[in-house]
């Protein structure tokens, strides 16, 4: 069977003429309505770069527990004639904890009863002898014994407080502004799951670093620090030097 297609034939105007088909026409805005379009979406792109960023997490630093040592050292030469302290020992600030000797200073203290002047040279001369203890806290090291002859100068044990304990920590120059002195530090160790200590920032350096060998990656050894120093009470002694500790930052 053939199929015919039969087209339909435009209509004709009385006057024979064949009209033309218009294409419809597609409707714009005008361009006053676009400005203030494109002006509404700039806008709008500069506050969501322009505006003020949530707070990040806290700063969080890692650091080993350190404590202050003092020397106590010789004011004269001579040998040490009484050494009974020794390491683990608590001792108080101005505590007398030896005795050097000096043949010759022993000679001339009995020389000088008849001398005042004398004898008040030569008793100041024999305390320069006792060796006292420089602050209150435990005998960390004893660095002479009873027998030995020293020198002035030479130290002969040293002493700290481990009721104070110092924590030195190294943040990136880029989080600096984010520590103050006086900062609370909230502190916890691996040996302490269930406690959570306290400290805060009594110094910070004016000068960068590296950070040393022993802290973090090699990645982040290459990075410029700023060491920044917490002091730790310890009163009830729980925490001891050389512990590793995790340390957040308080805002």
């Amino acid at each position: 069977m053939w199929h015919v297609a039969v087209s339909t034939p435009a209509p004709v105007s009385a006057d024979g003429h064949v009209p033309t088909r218009r294409t419809p026409r597609v409707h714009r805005p005008p361009r006053r309505t676009l400005i203030p379009l494109a002006l509404l979406v700039l806008v709008a792109t500069a506050w969501l770069v322009l505006r003020p960023q949530p707070a990040s997490a806290r700063l969080v630093a890692s650091g080993t527990l350190d404590v202050d040592e003092v020397t106590l050292a010789a004011q004269a030469a001579g040998r040490i004639a009484d050494l009974s302290i020794d390491e683990g020992s608590r001792v108080t600030e101005g505590q007398l904890v030896g005795q050097l000797s000096d043949p010759v200073l022993d000679v001339q203290s009995k020389q000088s009863i008849s001398d005042p002047a004398q004898q008040q040279l030569t008793q100041a001369q024999m305390r320069r002898m006792q060796l006292l203890a420089p602050e209150t806290g435990i005998v960390q090291k004893r660095l002479a014994h009873r027998g030995e002859f020293v020198g002035a100068g030479a130290p002969i044990l040293t002493v700290a407080d481990p009721t104070q304990l110092k924590l030195t920590l190294y943040v990136p120059e880029a989080d600096l502004a984010r520590v103050r002195l006086g900062q609370t530090v909230t502190l916890r160790a691996d040996g302490f799951q269930d406690r959570v200590f306290g400290g805060s920032v009594t110094t910070i350096a004016d000068r960068a670093e590296f950070t040393p060998r022993n802290v973090q990656t090699q990645k982040d050894r290459q990075n410029l620090v700023f060491a920044v120093t917490v002091r730790v009470p310890n009163p009830d002694l729980a925490l001891k030097a050389g512990l590793p500790i995790d340390a957040t930052f308080e805002d």
